[in-house]
């Protein structure tokens, strides 16, 4: 360390390195323990030659080329890898922790680390001030210390869990200590401490707290639950109350019974058989003896005697309309209330309904028909409620609203049947009258098979004989005979298009209308159709083709009617609209097919005229291959033989020949830019236009572009850049057109806007080059000028190592050999020496606050300016900084703390620069601020450590005095153990040697002695209840001041409760239950405290409150226990009385099994030996015999629907009621169903279906009840209400099931009949193939053979013929434009047709379906288009429904339309070997294709051809789609042009190349 470059060395690399490099600094471990070793690793390794290792400022070892240095301190015990730059430091101190930066000046570089050097843990111990604590009262704290370690953290752990800090839970002392206030139930831990830190671990023992409480949650269950809507138990009922609360240590219980204590300890109290005397509040007392804390919780107990029996009885007679009717509810048992319910809903007091008092009797006066229902009375006490029999009122009246129900009009030969009702209670009695004579009686009357004779009045008279009142209805009769056929006829001439025509209504049978159909739609009059005067006639006046349709009559009286067979009406007319189909134009060589067409019924004959001269006849005519000769007018002739009318159309063909060649040349000169140049269009052929295109887009006339009369000549007045382009002339009539190849316009120019490009300014030494460039066609030729003279030719010139004589002009001369001339620029050059050396330097004294300091910057080289920077940042002169002329000097006129820095200066010009090395500046101050750190208050025995500061640099010498005299130097200073002679005033003075100034700071330090013994004493005598009672505190050692808690919470003065002067003592003047815990006192001063163990308070009392638990009912033969409890400290004595006579001691008696004897009064004496009081609780036992058996038995075996049916309840056992039940549910009483007075026997008279159910009886007592088992009722009926469920059509040929069902118990039996004859047995009837006679009444008779009843039910089943197929047919294969008839082929017989289209009904008044029309079976396109493809179906239907054909797939042949080819339309020959042409058309099916070049088939075919790239294959390329179906054929070409050959491509041009090669093998190649 004593070479002075090795000073250099450090000084350059602190103010070299201020960045920090890629590397990092990774210690073999960290943290690390006590005495261990370390490796720091500079990561990537990178060996340093110029550098330092250091900590914090301190400097370990120094490196540099050829040596290296390491600091006295940390000689022996440091090691330095050269090649790896790694450090090695071993037995490593705690004050080794901190900050290692390693940094280097070749190459450039700076990483830190901060190591943390710690010492293990050893012996984690945890301590508690208390565990046995009680919740809520106590405080607990845990204490977590070691023997040994550093840099510690603690985690506290309850059991698994982690303890975090709360409201109750407070971590102290750097987390060493835990405190949880109040403690709960939940913090019983076990508790478990754990110390980490960097290098080890450890964890306590657990300490688990035993935390007693309660009582708490206590709760009350009641058994039985009280029955839901009661208030109150049933006498005999046995009740247990269970008492449970969570505490710890268990409680303990006593019972009251209205405020006054039951003898029993336990947490349940047994009432049995209980009586309404035990009504009352029953409470339970939970007690914890440690807590000394009480819970209570009360409940209301209610007894009451239940209702036994409610019946309902008229009173006096029948209920009749508008007279007064009175019903009576009878109950036996006590009543709260009385309900009365009609059809289940409560009745209400209006005006017409009164109730007696108590509810007993209701009174409806008038009664009504809406009184009419079934009423109950419900009877209700607080633990019963019982119902009556259901009594069904009916209110007698009528006969009313006599009605009759029968047809208006009848036909011959029919039966009708008259059925007749009236309103009546009860039900009338029926007489029939025919024109005043009476011909039956019942409310049913049917006739025989009418005539007209039949026709008349028919009277009905219903009879009341309760009300003696009748009632009379008739209604009138008319008889018809039916309409038995209807058709449509012609009336003369056929129908002629505006011919009158008429159609007649054929009919037999009475008519009473005739309506006129069309299509299935009616018909009206207008001004061209006219009917008769009974519509049996149409006219039309002057029939059209619209009239065209299907005709019916429709024929009609009130019971019949009938539609006539379609009349199909066609109009003959005709020919009209003639239409010749052909092109306007045509090519010569050529075909041309004409088709000619006219609308005509019938269709009509054609003959062709070619100008004047009849060439062919028939709707088609096709010409042989035409010449210029074809040209002319061709006319087609319609004749209809029928209507003997002709129609005539004629069409104009022009012919013409096709243009063959097209070619772009040039006229005269190459184009010049600004000079006249012009192109011509050579064709071969006819031609009618032709159009010029530039880069494929067409070419118009402007102010510098004309074309000639026939467009085949473009003159451009004044060539331009912009006219450059491949050019192109388009030649065409109207079947051909020919399009040129390319001609490439390339205008020649320049040279123009010559530029120079390179540096303007050099430097000396090096060399410079410069690029002159010019816009040219074709391109320049360039010479190079230095200050006049000729250097160099071409477009780049390059100079040698410049000095400060090749300062000059450089001029760059561009000419054009074709144009002839030339262009000039030149480029000024200016040639500059390097800046090679910049430093800081200090001019005069060192930095000292507040004082002026210089720097200077020296530099080598020409400089133009210079800039100062302070830690990497620019300065600027201020107020306290200012700067020389030239900027070399900056001065700091007061030095200040905020001027420390690296700083730098910057010299430079315009091609090169320099920064100095940082100068690293530190200004000198202080000592200022000087502070003692230590304590204030001192303990005798004990060391104080105090540590003296001041801010200085550099930094300060520490003295320490003691009441002015000097004990020690150093900036810490430690006393030996205090005394009380160590009280006094301690100084600190600050000094700095380089400043020599000091500064001088005190502190005051005050000793004193330890409390060592606090205790709790009785003074007196024991706690009494009630009496007085003290506490003194009991010290040793010096007390400032002492406090009273009652379990861990602190205690003040109040009424009962009072402290002495200073304290000590704490005395009760009233001692109470509520002062039972555990007390302590506290004595403390300003350095320590204790506080004393706990002194446990129990107050003595009783007995009090004492309790008889056990039943109040007993039954014969059983034994019963009695427990007695009463409030007492200490508990208290027991003794048993029975009668008077003392039985027992002790807290339970039992007694021996019961007798009737055992019946009487029993009590209970708690006694207490410490206070000598006693206490006196009694209770009374009832005795009672219980019931053995209940059982349920019929007489019958057999329970037939309709008969009367009885139950009996046989009971072992004196009952005090009997109930029945059905499915669990208390039977319900009616008229129907009845017991017997004692309930002992249940009637239904008659027994119902729905009687069926599991019926039981109950009988009870006041100590017991039973059931029986359960009897099951099965009620057997019917059949009723039989039915057939089938098809009521069907087809020939089908089979049809008929189903049977009806309502049986057990199930029927069904026989099946065919129009009267038995033809099946069994609920299901399977026909076999239907023929026509299968039509006609099927009937089913389902009979029950338990009741011997049938029951019968009919259905009629219709047969119609089957359709047996339908299928849709076509006449010809559909092409677009061409006529196509679809066909619905139906099998078997059918009553309409429809069609549909994609699964929907086909619409023909629409748009899109305008040429479709329908005519018959038939769907007929005129023409059929592509939008008419479809799926389509016809249906054909009969009485049974619809049948629809299989889907028939319409796809219309056309095309091919809209011929497109696609490819290239020039390529450079070595581009590319072939080039693709495609071809695509619409059309349906997909075109063929063939191919032409230059009007020349190939033998290419399909839609894609490739093409050699070569100069024959240029030319004409044409595409021929032609499809075999249409015979329609259509063409399109495109040009090719192929330009000369190309330079080689590059090597990924030729990849491609080679890759389209491949391609092309796999099509037709033309390379012809």
């Amino acid at each position: 360390m004593e070479y002075p470059l090795v000073w250099v060395l450090i000084l350059v690399l602190l103010n070299f390195t201020t960045g920090v490099s890629g590397q990092v600094v990774v210690p073999s471990m960290n943290p690390l323990a006590v005495g261990s070793n370390v490796t720091l690793n500079l990561v990537p390794q990178s060996p340093i030659n110029i550098g330092t290792w250091s900590y914090e400022t301190t400097i370990i070892v120094l490196f540099y080329p050829g040596g290296s240095s390491v600091s006295t301190s940390y000689q022996g015990r440091v090691s330095f890898n050269r090649s790896s730059s790694e450090l090695s430091i071993s037995s490593l101190q705690l004050n080794d922790s901190g900050r290692y930066t390693v940094q280097g000046m070749e190459p450039v570089l700076k990483a830190v680390v901060t190591l943390s050097v710690q010492e293990p843990i050893s012996n984690v111990t945890l301590r508690a001030n208390a565990t046995d604590l009680v919740e809520l009262n106590d405080t607990s704290i845990f204490t977590c210390s070691v023997s040994s370690g550093t840099s510690l953290s603690y985690r506290w752990l309850n059991g698994s869990s982690e303890v975090t800090a709360s409201d109750r839970v407070w971590l102290g002392g750097g987390n060493s200590t835990l405190t949880i206030v109040s403690v709960t139930r939940h913090d019983e831990g076990p508790f478990r401490c754990e110390v980490i830190n960097g290098i080890s671990n450890g964890t306590s023992q657990p300490i688990g707290l035993n935390v007693r409480y309660g009582p708490s949650n206590l709760t009350m269950m009641v058994v039985p639950e009280m029955t839901i809507g009661h208030t109150a138990y049933k006498t005999g009922s046995d009740i247990i109350l269970s008492c449970s609360a969570q505490s710890k240590p268990t409680e303990s219980y006593k019972w009251r019974f209205n405020e006054a204590f039951l003898n029993e300890q336990s947490p349940q109290l047994s009432l049995q058989n209980t009586r309404e005397n035990q009504t009352g509040s029953y409470a339970c007392l939970a007690y914890n003896n440690v807590t000394l804390r009480y819970a209570t919780l009360t409940t209301m107990i209610k007894i009451v005697e239940p209702i036994s029996a409610v019946s309902l009885n008229r009173d006096g007679k029948p209920p009749i309309l508008d007279q007064s009717f009175t019903l009576r509810c009878e109950v036996t048992g006590p009543v709260d209330y009385i309900h009365w319910l009609m059809n289940g809903q409560l009745i209400s007091l209006n005006n017409r309904t009164f109730f007696s008092t108590g509810n007993k009797t209701m009174v409806i006066n008038p009664i009504q028909f809406s009184d009419s229902g079934e009423y109950l009375c419900e009877a209700f006490n607080a633990v019963s409620n019982l119902t009556s029999m259901t009594y069904k009122l009916v209110v007698n009246f009528g006969p009313e609203r006599s009605a009759m129900t029968s047809p208006d009009i009848a036909m011959t030969g029919h039966s009708v049947t008259f059925n007749c009702s009236a309103s009546s209670q009860p039900p009338s009695q029926f007489s029939w009258f025919f024109n005043g004579s009476q011909v039956a009686a019942g409310s049913a009357y049917e006739t025989g098979p009418l005539t007209l004779a039949s026709h008349g009045d028919y009277t009905c008279v219903a009879f009341n004989n309760i009300t003696g009142k009748n009632s009379t209805v008739s209604k009138m009769l008319t008889v018809v005979d039916p309409v038995t056929m209807a058709m449509v006829k012609v009336m003369g001439a056929q129908p002629i298009a505006d011919n009158l025509f008429t159609l007649t209504c054929d009919t037999a049978g009475t008519i009473y209308s005739i309506q006129w159909m069309r299509n299935g739609w009616s018909l009206f009059a207008d001004n061209r159709t006219d009917f008769s005067m009974n519509d049996n006639t149409l006219t039309f006046n002057s029939v059209q083709d619209s009239d065209n349709g299907d005709y019916q009559c429709f024929a009609s009286n009130p019971l019949s009617n009938m539609t006539s067979p379609y009349y199909k009406l066609i109009v003959n007319y005709g020919p009209e609209r003639p239409v010749i189909m052909s092109p306007d134009v045509a090519m010569t060589g050529h075909i041309m097919t004409f088709k000619c067409s006219a609308s005509s019924q019938p269709p009509s004959q054609f003959s062709w005229f070619f100008n004047g001269s009849q060439v062919a006849t028939g709707s088609v005519y096709e010409t042989g291959p035409l010449t210029l000769a074809s040209h002319g007018d061709y006319t087609c002739v319609a004749f209809n033989n029928i209507t003997v009318r002709n129609s005539t159309v004629s069409k104009m063909l022009t012919v013409v020949a096709t243009v063959t060649m097209t070619i772009v040349k040039v006229i005269g000169a190459q184009p010049i830019l600004n000079e006249r140049f012009s192109l011509t269009c050579g064709t071969t052929g006819t031609v009618y236009s032709i159009q010029w295109m530039r880069n494929g887009w067409p070419l118009y006339a402007s102010n510098r572009t004309d074309f000639s009369t026939n467009n085949n000549t473009l003159t451009f007045n004044s060539v331009q850049h912009s006219d450059k382009g491949d050019y192109q002339c388009s030649a065409s009539n109207p079947f051909s057109n020919m399009t040129s190849p390319y001609y490439k316009l390339i205008v020649n120019y320049g040279p123009e806007m010559p530029i120079i490009t390179g540096p303007a300014l050099g430097e000396t030494g090096h060399n410079v080059t410069f690029n002159c460039s010019a816009s040219s066609q074709p391109f320049s030729q360039f010479s190079w000028f230095f200050n006049g003279s000729q250097v160099a030719t071409g477009s780049k010139y390059e100079t040698g190592p410049l000095t400060l004589a090749s300062h000059g002009n450089y001029t760059c001369v561009a000419f054009n050999n074709i144009t002839v001339r030339n262009s000039t620029v030149s480029k000024m050059l200016t040639v500059v020496e390097t800046v090679t050396m910049t430093i800081v330097k200090v001019i005069g004294a060192q930095p000292t606050l507040n004082k002026r300091f210089s720097l200077t910057c020296g530099s080598t080289g020409t400089v133009y300016s210079i800039q100062w920077m302070r830690n990497g940042w620019p300065l600027y002169a201020s107020n306290r900084t200012d700067f020389s002329m030239n900027n070399n000097t900056l001065t700091l006129n007061s030095v200040q703390h905020s001027d420390n820095g690296d700083y730098q200066c910057s010299a430079s010009n315009p091609l090169s620069n320099m920064t100095s090395p940082e100068y690293r500046l530190i200004v000198n101050y202080g000592p200022e601020m000087p502070i003692i750190t230590g304590p204030a208050l001192g303990e005798t025995g004990h060391s104080v450590t105090f540590n003296c500061s001041a801010s200085s640099q550099p930094p300060s010498h520490f003295s320490w005095l003691f009441n002015g005299s000097q004990v020690a130097t150093g900036s810490a200073f430690e006393t030996g153990p205090l005394t009380l002679a160590s009280h006094g005033d301690y100084t600190c003075v600050a000094f700095n040697n380089i400043t020599v100034r000091n500064s001088t700071v005190s502190k005051m330090l005050t000793v004193v002695e330890t409390v060592t013994m606090t205790i709790v004493k009785v003074i007196g005598a024991q706690p009494t209840l009630k009496e007085t009672f003290s506490l003194t505190c009991e010290t040793t050692g010096t007390v400032y001041s002492i406090h009273w808690m009652k379990n861990s919470w602190p205690l003040y003065a109040d009424n009962r409760t009072e402290f002495s002067i200073n304290n000590n003592t704490l005395t009760f003047n009233s001692v109470q239950h509520s002062d039972n815990g555990d007390y302590q006192c506290s004595a403390s001063n300003p350095l320590s405290n204790m506080t004393s163990p706990e002194y446990r308070l129990i107050v003595n009392y009783g007995p009090e409150m004492p309790i008889i638990t056990g039943p109040a009912l007993g039954e014969t033969g059983h034994n019963v226990t009695f427990n007695c409890s009463a409030s007492s400290q200490p508990l208290s004595q027991f003794s048993w009385f029975f009668n008077g006579s003392q039985v027992a001691t002790g807290s339970a008696f039992e007694t021996g099994p019961l007798t009737l004897a055992s019946h009487g009064k029993y009590t209970c004496v708690a006694f207490n030996n410490i206070t000598c009081r006693n206490s006196t609780v009694s209770k009374i036992l009832t005795v009672v015999a219980p019931i053995t058996s209940v059982s349920i038995s019929t007489g019958e075996t057999q329970v037939i629907e309709g008969d009367s049916f009885t139950m009996t309840c046989n009971i072992v056992g004196d009952p005090s009621s009997i109930h029945w039940w059905k499915n669990l549910t208390l039977v319900h009483l009616d008229n129907r169903t009845q017991v017997s007075f004692d309930n002992r026997t249940l009637t239904f008279n008659p027994v119902q279906y729905s009687s069926y159910g599991e019926y039981q009886c109950m009988a009870r007592n006041s100590v017991s009840n039973r059931t029986s088992n359960r009897y099951t009722l099965l009620v057997n009926y019917g059949p009723k209400q039989p039915v057939i469920a089938a098809a009521p059509i069907a087809e020939t040929e089908q089979r049809v099931t008929f189903n049977c069902s009806a309502s049986s118990q057990p199930p029927s039996q069904f026989s099946w009949f065919f129009n009267g004859s038995q033809v099946a047995t069994g609920s299901v009837y399977e026909t076999g193939p239907l023929t026509l006679a299968s039509h006609g009444e099927y009937t089913c008779v389902a009979f029950n053979n338990a009741t011997g009843r049938n029951s019968t039910v009919s259905r009629m089943l219709t047969v119609i013929e089957a359709i047996k197929s339908v299928m849709v047919k076509r006449n010809k294969t559909p092409i677009s434009s061409d006529n196509l008839t679809l066909t619905c082929d139906v099998t078997g017989r059918y009553d309409t047709i429809y069609w549909m289209k994609d699964n929907l009904s086909l619409v023909l008044n629409n748009t899109l379906n305008s040429d479709i029309t329908i005519s018959n079976n038939s769907l007929h396109f005129s023409p059929v288009k592509v939008s008419n493809d479809g799926n389509y179906q016809c249906v054909a239907t009969n009485l049974f429904g619809p049948h629809t054909s299989p889907k028939y797939q319409l796809l219309v042949n056309y095309g091919p339309l809209g011929v497109n080819v696609s490819g290239p339309g020039l390529v450079v020959i070595g581009s590319m070997i072939s080039v693709n042409l495609k071809c695509s058309a619409d059309s349906r099916p997909t075109s063929e294709y063939r191919w032409k070049h230059n009007n020349q088939s190939l033998p290419a075919t399909g839609p894609l051809m490739a093409v050699g790239v070569s100069l024959k294959n240029a030319g004409i390329y044409t595409c021929v789609a032609k499809n075999s179906l249409t015979n329609i054929s259509m063409s399109k070409t495109i040009s090719l042009d192929v330009n000369g050959h190309s330079p080689a491509p590059p090597f990924q041009s030729r990849v491609g190349l080679m890759l389209m090669g491949l391609v092309a093998l796999s099509l037709p190649l033309i390379n012809h």
